[in-house]
């Protein structure tokens, strides 16, 4: 586990998923993990190839796109709370057709 506390705020912190998600959910691909939990991995895969609104380059996906924000969501410590309020402000910025959740329930 990472210990997010001890790491100083100064320091880079890449919040990009780029490439690297392809080869989580082939991770995940193990058969236990396709068995035990057979619709999140469904959902993860979708999720990694669905644009986050129609028009948008391919590497922005709904998956990277969430990945990135519960990233800095952990980094900075923020309240479920802040963070879905963040979520309405983005999701109210983007495209219409955008398919970025307004809350982090």
């Amino acid at each position: 586990m990472i210990d997010l506390q001890s790491r100083s705020q100064s320091e880079p912190f890449d919040v990009e998923m780029g490439n690297h998600l392809e080869d989580m959910i082939h991770d995940l691909k193990q058969e236990y993990f396709q068995q035990a939990h057979a619709p999140m991995y469904d959902t993860l895969q979708i999720d990694s190839k669905k644009p986050l609104y129609p028009g948008c380059n391919n590497s922005s996906t709904l998956l990277s796109a969430m990945l990135s924000l519960v990233n800095m969501k952990a980094r900075y410590g923020w309240s479920d709370k802040s963070f879905s309020s963040l979520l309405r402000v983005v999701h109210d910025i983007l495209p219409d057709e955008n398919m970025l959740p307004k809350s982090y329930y």
